[in-house]
């Protein structure tokens, strides 16, 4: 019995990873799910499918080259063998094949490989996942690794390399963090600096605590609230009054532009590449949300975006010019916190923390009321419903069209 068993079992799981191997390559290696899945099942099936050492080198990065959403699902299939409990990775024969091909993923400038392409690749946006996948086997010289990409241009890369060596206390992480906050305090997104200041929190040292209060001069205020934060948190002394007032980036104009829209109907023709589907905004409720959605779509900012979040029965998400969801327009802009519910079709200001909207923007499938008084509603889906329920990741915004329309006349803004 116990035979007839381990070999139905065996027959189901050889029938599930013929089944995956098809959707990998419906997908073309850009289904997280899938490559996380068939890792989980059987790791060393998975690992075995790139071939042997050096072609599985060649093979990852020329992937990773070719298309850093596919090389981004790969480091995501090969951090889940790193999650694995301990007794099922002891088993795994080439056990160490997966930290292998997450460092020549991160060596893929040095491949040696050519790839002539008509448009930019952005391989660097692959490689926070490659980050996060070779912590997940928690190497021995895993520090090193993070403080070597605190160097990259990328300020995602620095943000995830910084943000994981919060979780490696130690004198060289905390000189490294230190030497890396001055250039992060001056990119434009701030995603690198918030997370050194609360990586340096992590290390819970007089030293760091130090370090973090240079940040209280930023001009940035979300900059200087998360420094007071981490500092009270310590026990470094409460410097709220450090925190200020926020220097708006809007004009006297501007405001004048987004309160004169109350009252008006103010709509977004979202075309795209599922079909067309329509946004009432909401300017009374949010009106500077409304206005800054307004600008950026009227000079075509959303053009060519990927709905790079797809959630089903909760929300489809696009906004981001990265196209990973850590992208944004290079500003914040302030929560507009209303009684809007989140219904189904509600649209929302996606956000990182209070205060950093900017460009990412979602539509719920159904109700979400845990949402409510947290995320700004700035609208509505009132017709093309059905196009939101069909849009999937990947699918692309062709355009946005904004028409405002009084009682007595329709034109476009």
């Amino acid at each position: 019995m116990q035979i007839l068993w381990v070999a139905s079992f065996n027959q189901r799981k050889i029938r599930t990873l013929d089944w995956l191997r098809k959707l990998r390559e419906t997908f073309d290696h850009m289904a997280p799910e899938v490559e996380i899945a068939f890792a989980r099942i059987s790791p060393e099936a998975y690992l075995a499918e790139f071939g042997n050492e050096a072609s599985a080198k060649r093979k990852v990065q020329e992937i990773l080259l070719l298309n850093w959403r596919a090389g981004s699902c790969l480091a995501q299939g090969f951090g889940e063998i790193g999650t694995l409990p301990e007794s099922v990775k002891n088993r795994i024969v080439h056990m160490g094949a997966a930290q292998t091909l997450l460092r020549a993923m991160l060596n893929y400038r040095n491949s040696g490989l050519n790839i002539n392409t008509l448009v930019a690749v952005h391989s660097e946006y692959a490689i926070p996942d490659v980050l996060r996948a070779l912590a997940a086997f928690k190497p021995k010289d895993l520090g090193e690794v993070l403080r070597s990409q605190l160097n990259e241009s990328d300020v995602i890369i620095r943000a995830t390399a910084a943000e994981l060596l919060g979780d490696l206390p130690s004198e060289a992480n905390t000189r490294a963090l230190q030497g890396a906050l001055p250039r992060a305090m001056k990119d434009e997104l701030n995603d690198a600096a918030l997370a050194i200041l609360d990586s340096l929190g992590k290390q819970k040292t007089p030293a760091a605590n130090e370090i973090i209060k240079s940040a209280l001069d930023s001009r940035d205020h979300l900059l200087r609230r998360k420094a007071v934060t981490v500092l009270k948190a310590n026990g470094a002394g409460d410097f709220s009054s450090r925190i200020g007032t926020v220097q708006t980036r809007n004009t006297v104009a501007d405001y004048k532009r987004a309160l004169a829209r109350i009252g008006m109907s103010v709509q977004a023709v979202v075309d795209t590449t599922k079909g067309p589907f329509t946004v009432e905004l909401l300017p009374g409720e949010a009106p500077l949300n409304v206005d800054n959605f307004v600008q950026l779509a009227n000079r075509g900012y959303f053009n060519g975006f990927t709905f790079h979040r797809v959630v089903p029965n909760f929300v489809v998400q696009d906004g981001d010019p990265r196209g990973e969801g850590n992208g944004g327009p290079g500003y914040q802009i302030r929560c507009e916190i209303n009684e809007v519910p989140y219904d189904r079709a509600a649209v929302g200001m996606a956000l990182s923390g209070k205060d950093t909207g900017g460009s990412q923007w979602f539509v719920t499938h159904s109700p979400q009321p845990h949402l409510d008084g947290g995320y700004t509603v700035f609208g509505h889906v009132v017709a093309g419903m059905e196009v939101v329920d069909r849009i999937v990741r990947g699918d692309v915004i062709r355009s946005i069209v904004i028409i405002q329309s009084t009682n007595r006349s329709h034109k476009k803004s």
